[in-house]
């Protein structure tokens, strides 16, 4: 052979050339996976699935067919491009194992669906949910666009459907029309009909999967009458919580021996605290803080009245010696500035006007000589001394380890409390007596509360004080004007006023998968709905139960029990929505199954499903943009 190539010369050459390509083309074109697209080093993939290129062409057209409308904002809430992406991925590893099991979609089944005018798309399975709403978004969007009937729209997404159903007939002969079905195709997917058509061949294939895994899925008429009792038999429960912040600022007795020894036993625990503390609660120069009690919107005058208490309090507490900053961070209800101890900044120039003109009068270590009450309630208001922060130090130092004492009994003291609260109510007692006869001894004797006076708006001006005045009960002219604004009826605030307080609540009906009440874990749900499922009506619970922010006494006030003449009255539509909950299950657990054998060989590139931000500039239209 190599004498007739070096006989022939450049002729030679050129044949040999010919036959080697002939050969490469051939052993290119018949190789295993030769119709399969594999990904060069260079070629642009929005993601790859075991080598093989996911176009960004064929991510686009995913995307503008599960959005035909391309809503920007629909498209960022529901994050579009991510389902578009991972619903490829889903897909290209369905047909890997429709491909091992010997299944395959025919030229002639592909045909058939176009014709009869139906557009496959992938959607993940993985979250049922979030596959539901997907597909309902898409299917109201098909609807506005005049794609499909709003009728179809309803039919398909009950019947979780992903075969859209896209008229490709003339409007006059209602036959297939190659032209309809090519300006369809185009506006639909922006793809030509050959791309197009192999892109439906592989959904195609990827449905006949999903096919596979979730017909075999059945529902027993036994499984649907437990399931129906489950959902349908309901439960209403009288609760009361017993909160430790509650307990911690009522039931727990704090003598500086007990706070002393606490410390001596936790010293690492205290230093650290203090630490932390003393960043925010030092004085700084020229810094304003404050105690917010709010005030609801159309506020009453008994509500005036508490809240002005509830101020007061605080007050007397800060008279009585201790930092303004550990009482605003226990008491303000401006959370965010509670964190800081109170801390609102050295500037004034964004605050309401009352807030701003009394503020502004305060000289370096005053307080307000009475509430400020501004749109958002009643304020206590303080400039900061850096003169007097050696003394601060001692009162925050003072504050924190009593804080911490009372923290770490608090959880005991509310479980005590609500024993007793359960035992009484274990006795007969309704919840509410129950509750006062538990707490009564939390309550103080006296009947004369010290109350804070009510600046005048007009007089914010002159508001500054050198220390907090507290009105114990003198009477004036001005005083009673003032406390008439405020809800004239003295009151005062403690444990029985406490908005904290224990109070009976009646929880709403919920079933065997609900949730009784807020607050609840897992385990103290469990415990709350099996109790409420096996108990006689007016039954407490023998324990009280674990919430997140303390102890909750529970009684059985209610149980009402599904029938069977209610299931089989219902009994058809509740099979068939239980069929489709598991069935979208079961294909749920499948691919979760397939991505996760699959984790290392699929490479997503985030930059395609980046969705655009919002210009804080740009006009409305920008929302609507079409994105490719």
């Amino acid at each position: 052979m190599l004498d007739f190539f070096r006989q022939r010369g450049l002729s030679n050459v050129i044949y040999g050339a010919v036959i080697v390509a002939t050969i490469l083309a051939f052993v290119i074109t018949f190789r295993p996976n030769a119709t399969s697209k594999t990904a060069s080093l260079t070629e642009a993939c929005a993601a790859r699935v075991r080598g093989r290129c996911i176009d960004p062409k064929d991510f686009a057209s995913a995307y503008r067919i599960l959005m035909p409308s391309r809503s920007a904002s629909v498209s960022r809430k529901m994050n579009i491009k991510r389902v578009a992406l991972d619903g490829l991925v889903e897909r290209e590893l369905l047909d890997d194992e429709a491909k091992r099991l010997g299944i395959l979609a025919t030229d002639a089944e592909v045909t058939d669906q176009l014709y009869s005018g139906y557009v496959r798309v992938s959607v993940p399975a993985a979250d049922p949910a979030a596959a539901q709403s997907i597909l309902y978004e898409m299917y109201q969007s098909y609807a506005r666009e005049g794609i499909v009937s709003q009728e179809a729209a309803q039919a398909h997404f009950n019947a979780r459907d992903t075969a859209i159903p896209v008229d490709f007939r003339d409007p006059k002969t209602k036959m297939f029309d190659l032209k309809v079905y090519e300006r369809r195709v185009r506006n639909l997917s922006n793809r030509s009909t050959t791309e197009f058509r192999e892109e439906q061949a592989r959904e195609l294939l990827a449905a006949k999967m999903r096919d596979i895994v979730r017909d075999p899925v059945r529902v027993s008429e036994a499984e649907a009458w437990q399931e129906y009792q489950r959902r349908y038999s309901t439960a209403t429960v009288v609760w009361v919580p017993v909160k430790e912040a509650w307990a911690a600022r009522w039931a727990v007795d704090s003598t500086p021996a007990d706070v002393d020894a606490w410390v001596k036993d936790h010293q690492a625990d205290f230093d650290k605290a203090l630490d932390e503390r003393k960043k925010d609660d030092l004085p700084k120069a020229g810094h304003l803080r404050h105690v917010l009690v709010k005030l609801p919107y159309g506020a009453t005058d008994d509500e005036r009245s508490l809240a002005l208490a509830k101020l007061s309090w605080a007050a007397a507490r800060i008279r009585a010696g201790s930092s303004f900053a550990e009482v605003a961070r226990e008491v303000s209800d401006d959370t965010t500035s509670a964190l800081r101890g109170g801390d609102v900044g050295d500037k004034t120039d964004g605050f309401v006007a009352p807030f701003k003109a009394a503020a502004d009068a305060l000289r370096p270590g005053e307080i307000t000589a009475g509430a400020v009450e501004t749109q958002f309630g009643y304020h206590l208001i303080e400039r900061d001394d850096p003169a007097k922060a050696a003394d601060i130090e001692g009162q925050v130092k003072r504050d924190v380890a009593r804080d911490l004492f009372v923290r770490a009994r608090a959880t005991d003291a509310a479980q005590s409390i609500a024993r007793k609260i359960s035992q009484r109510m274990q006795e007969g007692q309704s919840a509410e007596d129950a509750t006062a006869e538990a707490t009564r001894s939390l309550v103080p004797r006296d009947t004369k509360p010290g109350r804070l006076r009510v600046l005048p708006a007009a007089a914010s001006a002159d508001a500054g004080a050198t220390h907090v005045s507290v009105d114990a009960g003198a009477a004036g002219e001005g005083r009673a004007a003032r406390d008439k604004a405020a809800g004239a009826a003295e009151r005062r605030f403690d444990a029985s006023t406490d908005s904290d307080r224990p109070q009976a609540e009646t929880s709403s009906a919920f079933n065997g998968g609900g949730d009784p009440f807020p607050g609840l874990s897992p385990e103290g749900t469990t415990g709350v709905t099996g109790f409420a499922f096996s108990a006689k009506e007016g039954d407490v619970m023998a324990d009280p139960v674990r919430t997140a922010d303390g102890f909750a006494v529970v009684r059985l006030k209610q149980h009402k029990v599904a029938t069977r003449e209610e299931f089989e009255k219902d009994r058809e539509t509740f099979e068939q929505e239980l069929l489709r909950a598991k069935r979208d299950e079961a294909l749920s657990l499948y691919v979760k199954r397939l991505r996760e054998q699959a984790k290392g060989e699929v490479k997503i590139d985030e930059a395609y499903v980046q969705e655009a931000r919002v210009d804080g500039g740009a006009g409305p239209s920008s929302e609507d943009e079409d994105e490719y």
